[in-house]
Parts: structure tokens; C-alpha cells; sequence
């Protein structure tokens, strides 16, 4: 019994630091029994379908994973630092709950025109003060608060009403001074009566153009990239960010907006309830192509839109690069940018034009919509092939919606210009003579519009270069126009050889296939490469030698004038002498002129 006893003894010692051990371990793991959150601030992810109803505090960095689906359906506060991603794939579903904040500023920042707040003075039953208290480090100076035609200047970072009686619930502005450029954010109102105290967050004093100062404290990341579904919910102190799809239903996002929605999966829709306290201007932030549906759903109102769609820089492509000869190849007029739908000149530079940032769309708080509709007008389109004067730019005056739903806006297919294919090379005779031309023919096929004069030039099917005459073939091509040209083509040696024409491409082309849909051509008949004969010209051996003898005959006979000339020049030097008693020179030659005219 008592080996037995120690025994028993001995492994209770050896198990203790190893039961220590796993206990230490369970502690660094996030715990989520059935039904409750992690509350140990760790990393948590939710594999499998789980449903939250118990507890008050969710305190960890949530992730619902692809193929799982979290419920929540109680009320949890989130301390700074928690969060919950949805991975695309995963669901959030939260029905009769909340989130909420720990961490989430409760102050709001005035606009210099009519913001308010309400001073709910009603639960004092006598004589009063009102405390107006500033967010952390702002000075209220520059600003001044009014009601009941009541007026007084804020300064410092509190200011004291004194109120003799009771007094209803009453609304008092705040309004900035001229030429003051100060900043007012309030963090709470206090209401103080015989040693009571009674505070309530600004952004709770129903607000009236009023931002939420979401700086001074720490929303909850809320990160939507699967599914997500609100009933009956309400999310406070969030920064929202929905990339899938998100589906609100008699749910209330407070202090939480704008709520942003990004990217072409990406998908907002609000079915009661209300959006309310954003830090900007407008509930909802959607970008160029995400989708939003807004019903029978309160937003924060007055100056607070309910949505608006804001934009990235746009550029406009066109493969056009370099300059003309009066400037820019390509020339823009944009018009009806923006909510003040100005206009814009813009350069193709580089076969780019810029196009700023921009709100295109806004949901205004009374229920009217405003889209932006602005339009490209081409004012100079050229390139080498219409560079001169006698031809013109091509779609000059056209105008094209310029879209909002894409970064990169490719314009070339909405403008008119020459689309041009060299089609077939051909020779009327099969045979021609060493040093002399023969004809070629060329057609050639504008299917674009815009007339173009195109060049062309030839290698024999050997590789070397065609002689031929000018150098180069040109033809003007019309909208619709195909045309066969006729050429001159001379070799210099004895072989059967055939040609490979080509159109000489404009320098200012950065993608020439969008303007030539096929660049060359091999001389060809019946479906056969076609070939010229090239054969000595007759008696070639025996004109030669005459050709050099007439030569120096012709070089004797110059020689001879030259010479002529020179004996000529010498004797009209001779004509001319000197009278030896006043020394002037007498031209001979103009005095006989001069007895003959008398």
C-alpha cells in the first residue's frame, strides 16, 4: 500500500509543471467557447459556421474564412485594436446585434456654415451651467456660439454658460469669425446642476452639418471581402470597408461612414435603417464602378450628401508619341468636369493624357441626383500622313463621353481615321532590261475614314534594296478608296528576282497595327510570287566602247571652246588703252558704239 501510495504520489509531482505548461499555452489562444467571442486580444479564425450570442466583449483580430459563416446576434464592444475581416468566400451575418467601439472618437468638427448642436438642458429642474468642452489640444478661439438671439466669443478649450432657471431642450450654432481660420471640434456637452453632472458625446447632441473627428480615437476595422448581412443590427465607431457584398436591413451604421465600396465585385445595399455621423461630406464612398442601392434609408442630411462617387486620376490613351510640326499631334477640349462641370485642355503627351481626380456622382440629402456627363472634343488629330495643310486633322470637333467607370480610357476606337492595308504587287511584263525601268503596280486600301497620303518603298525579294524612281511611291487614299499606282522599277544585274513592298510607317505611331492592317505585300500572281526577268539590253558589248569614244569626243570638243573662249577674253584686254595725257582708260569698243548710234 505504501509503495503504492508513493507511487501515485510521485506522478501528481511530474505532472504538475506539465498541467502548468498547457495551461500557460490555453492562455496565449484565443478562447471562443460555443456561443461567446475571444476576448484575450489575440489573432482568431473562424473555419467552421460558429454563432456568438454570448458575453459583452469581443476583443480580438477576427477573420472568417472562406466556406464559413459567423453570426453575431448580441450586443459586443470592440477595444482598440480588434477587428473582423471577412475573406472573400466567408459570410458575416449579424442579426438583433451590435458592434460597438471602445475606442471610437465622440467628437464632431463644425463647418463654418449653420452647424449646430442640442444642448439637452431639459433635465435640469432649476438653475444650470453648460459646459461646452473641446477635443484634446483644440482651442475654440475664432469661433462663436449662439442661441435664443444670444451671442458669445469661444476661447480656450472650455466655455461656461450660466443658465438662472430651467430650460427646455434648445439648439444653440456655432459660427466663425471673419478672417479667422481656426478649427472647431467639440468632444461633449455638460450639463452641471448642484454637483450633478450630466455629459453627452457631440456626436450624440444631434449634430446638424457636422463631420465626426474620426482622428481623436481609433474605429474598429470592418473589412468586407465575401458576404455580409445586416438585419436589425447597428454598428457604431467602425471603418468600413466593402469590397464584396454588403446587404443592410432596418440596420444603423453610426459614427461609422463614409462607408467606402471599392472594386467591381463590390456591392452596397441599404433597406431601411439609416446611415448616419460620417467624416466627410457624404455617408457612403463608392469609387467609379461599384454598385450601390439606397432605400427608404436616413442619412445624416443638410450638407451631408448621401453618397458620392469619387474617382482616381483618368488617362486617356491614344497610340500617337512625339510632336508635329505645329505642336502636339493630338489636342483635347474635356468639358463638363465635375460637380462645377468646367473644362480642360489637355496634350496627348507620350500617347497619354491626364485627366484629374474627380467627384462624378452625388446623392444629395434631399433625394435629387447629380451625374457628372463630360465629353472629349478633338481639336487636332494629325500624324505624318495628314501633316500638311492641304489635308485635314482628322476628327476635328468630334465629341466622346468620356466614361467614368474606367482608369484608362482608349479613344482611338470612337475617332475617325485611316485604316490602311497594302493589298497585292504586280508586274504587267515578265521580263525586263539590265539599266532600264519597268512598271510595278501597287494597290493599296483606305477602309478608315480620313483621307492620308501613304508612302511606300520596296526590297527585292532577295533582301537588297529597289531602285525605285523618286525613291519612294505616294498615293492619297480616301475614306472607303482603293487605288492602284504604277511605279518605276530599274536592276542593275542579270537574275530572276521579285519585289516586297512595304508602307513606310509614321514615326508618331507607338502601335501601327491600329492604323495598318497589313503593312506589306510580295509581288505575286495567280497566288504564286511573281518575278522579272532582268536580261542584258541588246548590243550592250558594242555600244559600250562607243559610248566611251563619243564621250572623249565631247570632252575635246569643251576643251577646244574653252580654249577659245580664254584667246577671246585676252584680245578684249587688248582694246582697252590708256590715254598717256590724262591717263583715263578708253574702251575702244564702247566709242564705235558710241559713232554708230550718232
Amino acid at each position: 500500500m505504501t509503495c503504492v501510495g508513493h507511487v501515485s504520489n510521485m506522478r501528481t509531482k511530474s505532472a504538475l509543471p506539465i498541467a502548468i505548461a498547457i495551461s500557460m499555452l490555453i492562455c496565449t489562444i484565443p478562447l471562443s467557447s460555443a456561443g461567446s467571442a475571444p476576448t484575450n486580444g489575440g489573432t482568431y479564425t473562424v473555419t467552421n459556421d460558429e454563432t456568438w450570442n454570448i458575453g459583452t466583449q469581443l476583443d480580438a483580430i477576427v477573420t472568417v474564412s472562406a466556406g464559413a459563416t459567423l453570426t453575431i446576434s448580441t450586443d459586443y464592444t470592440l477595444p482598440d485594436g480588434a477587428s473582423i475581416s471577412v475573406s472573400e468566400g466567408g459570410t458575416l451575418r449579424i442579426e438583433d446585434g451590435s458592434l460597438t467601439s471602445e475606442a471610437f472618437s465622440h467628437a464632431v468638427r463644425m463647418t463654418p456654415r449653420d452647424s449646430s448642436l442640442m444642448v439637452h438642458s431639459g433635465i435640469a429642474s432649476g438653475s444650470f451651467s453648460l459646459k461646452i468642452v473641446a477635443a484634446e489640444g483644440v482651442n475654440m478661439s475664432g469661433w462663436t456660439v449662439s442661441w435664443d438671439d444670444i451671442q458669445q466669443d469661444l476661447t480656450g478649450s472650455e466655455h461656461i454658460i450660466e443658465f438662472t432657471g430651467p430650460k427646455a431642450d434648445f439648439r444653440m450654432d456655432f459660427d466663425l469669425l471673419p478672417g479667422s481660420l481656426t478649427d472647431l471640434v467639440v468632444e461633449r456637452l455638460e450639463i452641471h446642476e448642484e454637483g450633478v453632472i450630466t455629459s453627452t458625446p457631440a456626436y450624440l447632441s444631434g449634430p446638424i452639418n457636422c463631420f465626426m473627428a474620426s482622428e481623436f480615437g481609433n474605429p474598429f476595422p470592418l473589412t468586407i471581402d465575401g458576404t455580409a448581412h445586416f438585419e436589425d443590427a447597428a454598428v457604431i465607431g467602425a471603418e468600413v470597408l466593402i469590397r464584396g457584398a454588403a446587404t443592410s436591413v432596418d440596420s444603423e451604421f453610426t459614427a461609422s461612414g463614409p462607408l467606402n465600396v471599392e472594386g467591381e465585385q463590390a456591392s452596397l445595399t441599404l433597406q431601411g435603417g439609416s446611415v448616419t455621423m460620417s467624416s466627410t461630406d457624404h455617408d457612403v464612398n463608392l469609387d467609379g464602378v461599384a454598385q450601390l442601392t439606397w432605400t427608404n434609408t436616413n442619412g445624416t442630411g443638410y450638407l451631408i450628401d448621401k453618397w458620392e462617387r469619387n474617382i482616381e486620376q483618368q488617362e486617356i490613351h491614344i497610340p500617337i508619341i512625339g510632336t508635329c510640326s505645329s505642336g502636339y499631334c493630338v489636342e483635347y477640349t474635356i468639358d463638363g468636369i465635375g460637380p462645377a462641370e468646367g473644362s480642360i485642355e489637355r496634350k496627348s503627351v507620350d500617347g497619354v493624357a491626364l485627366v484629374p481626380a474627380r467627384t462624378v456622382e452625388i446623392g444629395y440629402s434631399n433625394g435629387t441626383l447629380w451625374s457628372e456627363s463630360a465629353s472629349i472634343t478633338v481639336d487636332k488629330f494629325r500624324v505624318a500622313w495628314n501633316m500638311n495643310d492641304d489635308f485635314s486633322s482628322w476628327s476635328t470637333g468630334s465629341t466622346v463621353p468620356l466614361p467614368w467607370d474606367t482608369s484608362a480610357f482608349e479613344i482611338l476606337p470612337h475617332l475617325e481615321h485611316p485604316i490602311i492595308s497594302l493589298d497585292s504587287v504586280s508586274f504587267p511584263s515578265e521580263s525586263g532590261k539590265i539599266g532600264r525601268n519597268i512598271d510595278i503596280e501597287i494597290t493599296a486600301t483606305n477602309s478608315g475614314t480620313g483621307t492620308a497620303a501613304v508612302y511606300f518603298d520596296c526590297n527585292t525579294t532577295d533582301g537588297a534594296r529597289a531602285d525605285i524612281a523618286f525613291g519612294s511611291l505616294r498615293v492619297e487614299l480616301s475614306e472607303g478608296e482603293t487605288e492602284t499606282i504604277t511605279g518605276q522599277w530599274s536592276h542593275g544585274s542579270e537574275e530572276e528576282v521579285g519585289l516586297v513592298c512595304y508602307i513606310q510607317e509614321p514615326l508618331q505611331f507607338s502601335d501601327p497595327s491600329q492604323f495598318i492592317t497589313k503593312n506589306s505585300a510580295t509581288s505575286s500572281e495567280n497566288g504564286e510570287v511573281a518575278t522579272v526577268s532582268w536580261s542584258p539590253t541588246e548590243g550592250s558589248d558594242s555600244v559600250t566602247p562607243m559610248l566611251i569614244l563619243g564621250a572623249l569626243g565631247l570632252t575635246v570638243i569643251i576643251g577646244l571652246g574653252v580654249v577659245i573662249r580664254m584667246a577671246s577674253a585676252s584680245a578684249e584686254e587688248h582694246d582697252i588703252i590708256h590715254n598717256d595725257s590724262d591717263e583715263e582708260r578708253v574702251d575702244l569698243f564702247a566709242e564705235m558704239m558710241e559713232e554708230d548710234d550718232a
